[in-house]
């Protein structure tokens, strides 16, 4: 997975622990663990009767145990709406962030529960 990451870097990325927290920010670092380094960090918090509430962490540290899901925020193709598949330099590509998310109500992820079998 860690490898996997190596596009992500320098991008805006949403992640979801395993104890349900969604955490945005830019992937600064990471390594084979898939320890994670986030800069300008946030998290959002949830609620099922307000709107989300932003709060801002800055630099942030993710162990790798802990990542349940990465997700990048602003890797975009060029003719998303034709078959062409052909990649956006990174100098051509602005991040504008969709804020649809500010409207959410809900309640918050549940943490990954593990069972003994």
């Amino acid at each position: 997975m860690a490898s996997a990451l190596s596009e992500f870097e320098k991008k805006n990325v949403h992640i979801i622990t395993a104890d349900g927290r969604n955490i945005v920010g830019v992937l600064s670092g990471y390594d084979q663990l898939q320890n994670i380094i986030l800069s300008q960090a946030s998290e959002r918090v949830f609620s099922p009767v307000s709107k989300p509430e932003v709060v801002p962490l800055g630099l942030y540290v993710i162990r790798g145990d802990n990542v349940a899901v990465v997700a990048c925020m602003n890797c975009k193709k060029k003719g998303d709406d034709d078959d062409d598949n052909e990649e956006v330099d990174e100098q051509d590509e602005e991040y504008v962030e969709d804020e649809g998310w500010k409207d959410v109500m809900c309640g918050p992820i549940r943490s990954i529960y593990h069972e003994r079998l």
